[in-house]
């Protein structure tokens, strides 16, 4: 059966956003090497690779569905920010963001019955849950930091080591 095509819409626009969201961390890796904390850099270039398999994994199941793939421009990240918390809350808030797309589009094909769609959907739903999470928790260790280079060395240090594995 021949995917939906509002559905292959709405998953060609997913696509886009979660190559955006890896443009984004990317930009946050830069950001963090010039902060002079390669760990924090690591640890976002880790997780800009991470959102770019996330985009070649819809791409994949549309091309399997019989879909039509339609790329489209990925828009310049923030490049700057005013310190490593504001960087992590951008962070944070583009994965909330990226938890109600994929929410929406679960909805889409629930709508249309797309069980298939669903199917797929259900494991960028847990992963969601775990990145929504992290981000947190690496967040709240940043803030506690309270501007502290020694704490946040440590943290760099200690999220060097992981790269993006959480």
């Amino acid at each position: 059966m021949k995917m939906n095509a509002k559905v292959a819409e709405a998953l060609n626009i997913q696509i886009n956003n979660e190559l955006h969201a890896s443009y984004t961390y990317l930009a946050m890796a830069a950001y963090f090497e010039a902060q002079d904390l390669p760990g924090f850099a690591q640890w976002f270039r880790g997780h800009s690779a991470e959102e770019g398999e996330h985009a070649m994994r819809i791409f994949d199941f549309i091309a399997k569905r019989g879909g039509r793939i339609e790329l489209d421009g990925i828009s310049k990240p923030q490049t700057d920010y005013a310190s490593p918390v504001e960087a992590l809350e951008h962070a944070l808030a583009n994965e909330i963001t990226v938890t109600g797309q994929i929410n929406a589009l679960f909805e889409l094909a629930h709508e249309v019955k797309e069980y298939s769609t669903q199917n797929m959907l259900n494991w960028f739903l847990a992963e969601q849950i775990e990145e929504e999470d992290l981000f947190t928790s690496i967040l709240d260790r940043v803030k506690a930091a309270n501007g502290d280079r020694w704490n946040l060395l440590l943290l760099d240090q200690e999220l060097g080591k992981r790269g993006s594995e959480e």
